[in-house]
C-alpha cells in the first residue's frame, strides 16, 4: 500500500473530512469542488465514499475502494466492474430497523383496518357503526414468510415473534437461523409460499432476482394473504401481481418498491384496491447519515490496517 491514501467524499461536511484525516497522516480528503476544479484527481482517487458522477467511475483507475451509502447496488455493479480489482462495500444493516417498522405498520393498517378507519375520518364518519365488528385479523398464531433473511429479514422475524407469529424464511443458503422455525431453499419455494398469510419481501436485485416473483409463485400463495415488498420493485412481476390482487389470491400488497418506479400516475396500481404504496421511504431515519459515517470510519480503520472490511460485496452475486 503507497504511504498517501486520497479519499473523496461525497458530500461537503468540513467537520467530517477532518474526522476522516484524523484517522492517518497518510488520508488527505477530496470534496467535489476539488475534483471539479482538478479532473486529473479522479484517476488519483485511492477511496470513494458515497457516489461519484455518472461515468465518473470508470475514469477513476486507481480506486482500490467504494463504500456506497446505500444496501442496494443494483445498477452499479456492471460487467466492468467486476473485472477490476476493487472492493466494494455498503452500508447493509442500517436498514432494518425502519424497514422493518414500515412493513409492520403497513400490515397493521390492513390487519387493524387503520386504513379504512382513515378514510371514514376524512369523511366525518365513526366508521364502525356500520360494521361492528369489522374485518379485524391478528398477527398472532399467524405465518409471517420471510423472503429473503438478511439484515432485514432478520430484524423482521425477531418483530414477529414478539406479535406472536410463527416465522418461516426463505434464502438460497438455507441454513438455520435463531429467529426463524423453518428455512427453506431454493427447490422449496412453492412449499414456503402456501404456507404463509403474510409475505415481507427485503430481496435484493440481481440478476436471479429480477421477477422472482410471479404467477406461478403467486399462484401456490396461500390465497388472501398479504403481501409486502420492501426490498426492491423489479423483483416483482407487476403485472403478475396485479392479476393476483384482481383473483383475490393476494388479499393486500404493501408496497415501498414497485416496478416502475416511480410510478406513473395513470399506473393501475394506484387504483387497484387493497393496493397500498410508500414511495420507497422505508429506509429513511433520522441519524441515517451519522450511522452510514459510522461504517465509513469502521471500514477505513480496517482498511490502513489491511483488515478485512464489513459489508463486502460479491460483485458476481450482485449483493
Amino acid at each position: 500500500m503507497s504511504d498517501s491514501l486520497l479519499v473523496y467524499i461525497w458530500r461537503d461536511d468540513t467537520a467530517f473530512a477532518r474526522k476522516v484525516a484524523s484517522l492517518s497522516p497518510r488520508i488527505t480528503t477530496v470534496t467535489r469542488q476539488q475534483l471539479d476544479e482538478d479532473p486529473e484527481l479522479l484517476a488519483r482517487l485511492d477511496v470513494v465514499y458515497g457516489h461519484l458522477q455518472k461515468g465518473e467511475l470508470d475514469g477513476a483507475t486507481g480506486l482500490r475502494w467504494l463504500q456506497t451509502t446505500s444496501a442496494g447496488v443494483n445498477g452499479l455493479i456492471t460487467p466492468q466492474l467486476k473485472e477490476r480489482d476493487l472492493i466494494v462495500t455498503t452500508t447493509s444493516g442500517i436498514h432494518a430497523e425502519p424497514i422493518t417498522e414500515q412493513m409492520f405498520g403497513m400490515v397493521l393498517g390492513v390487519t387493524r383496518q387503520l386504513y379504512a378507519s382513515w378514510d371514514a375520518q376524512r369523511e366525518r364518519k365513526w366508521g364502525i357503526d356500520a360494521n361492528p365488528q369489522g374485518d379485524f385479523t391478528l398477527l398472532a398464531g399467524k405465518t409471517l414468510g420471510l423472503l429473503g433473511v438478511g439484515a432485514i429479514g432478520s430484524h423482521a422475524a425477531v418483530i414477529g415473534k414478539a406479535f406472536g407469529m410463527k416465522v418461516v424464511g426463505f434464502r438460497r443458503s438455507k441454513g438455520e437461523h435463531p429467529h426463524i422455525e423453518t428455512m427453506y431453499g431454493d427447490d422449496e419455494l412453492a412449499e414456503f409460499l402456501s404456507q404463509c398469510d403474510v409475505v415481507m419481501n427485503s430481496l435484493p436485485l440481481t440478476d436471479d432476482t429480477r421477477g422472482f416473483i410471479g404467477d406461478a409463485e403467486f399462484t401456490v400463495l396461500k390465497p388472501g394473504a398479504i403481501f409486502v415488498n420492501a426490498g426492491r420493485g423489479a423483483t416483482v412481476s407487476t403485472d403478475a401481481l396485479l392479476r393476483a390482487l384482481e383473483a383475490g389470491q393476494v388479499g393486500a400488497a404493501c408496497l415501498d418498491v414497485t416496478d416502475p418506479e416511480p410510478l406513473p400516475f395513470d399506473h393501475p396500481l394506484w387504483t387497484t384496491p387493497n393496493v397500498y404504496i410508500t414511495p420507497h421511504t422505508g429506509g429513511g431515519r433520522p441519524d441515517y447519515t451519522d450511522r452510514a459515517d459510522e461504517i465509513f470510519l469502521a471500514n477505513l480503520r480496517c482498511f490502513l490496517d489491511n483488515q478485512q472490511l464489513k459489508n463486502v460485496v460479491d460483485k458476481n452475486a450482485g449483493y
